[in-house]
């Protein structure tokens, strides 16, 4: 599978996770300390606009819906040559593809915590999250630490699923 269907297939389950948050979830604590399910979502959101608008160099369109935004980024990587072109990011300039994996670390990372959450953990590709995991471990020492967003990794069993070994990574503490 490439990356584009990669990255659809990761949306769907993240989507599909905040389309079944019910009224009295939207305030449930999540593992980000400071965020509860609606400030991920409302996290969510505001990264799907910037990388939107970064790839496809248009100004951020405000979209309240995390599955529109999806389709828009899919349909935006999809597009020949998106991949390569060089785009703007907080990091410098990036490649599309590169952006296109900080996007699926992202949602892998607040889907997992959407899931932890919700007591419904999404369902993502085991190959997928140790693809971005070594993603993330290589572009880590990369980042100025004045850009860092995660917390320092917390300890994981070596054996754990891709995805609670991807969370610990990015500071989130798994339960055993």
């Amino acid at each position: 599978m490439s990356a584009v269907p990669e990255l659809a297939a990761v949306l769907d389950q993240v989507v599909g996770l905040v389309d079944s948050v019910g009224e009295r979830e939207w305030s449930a604590p999540t593992p980000c300390e400071e965020w509860d399910v609606r400030a991920v979502v409302g996290h969510l959101l505001d990264v799907q606009q910037r990388f939107l608008a970064n790839l496809t160099a248009q100004p951020v369109r405000t979209r309240p819906d995390v599955g529109e935004n999806a389709q828009l980024l899919v349909n935006a990587f999809a597009e020949e040559g998106a991949l390569e072109r060089l785009v703007p990011d907080r990091l410098g300039e990036i490649t599309g593809l590169t952006l296109l994996k900080i996007l699926m670390m992202e949602h892998l990372a607040h889907g997992w915590d959407l899931g932890q959450a919700l007591g419904r953990p999404p369902v993502f590709d085991e190959e997928v999250v140790e693809r971005t995991l070594d993603f993330v471990e290589r572009m880590s020492p990369k980042v100025p630490p004045a850009l860092r967003r995660f917390d320092e990794p917390q300890p994981v069993a070596p054996n754990a699923p891709a995805i609670d070994r991807l969370a610990a990574r990015l500071g989130r503490k798994v339960p055993a």
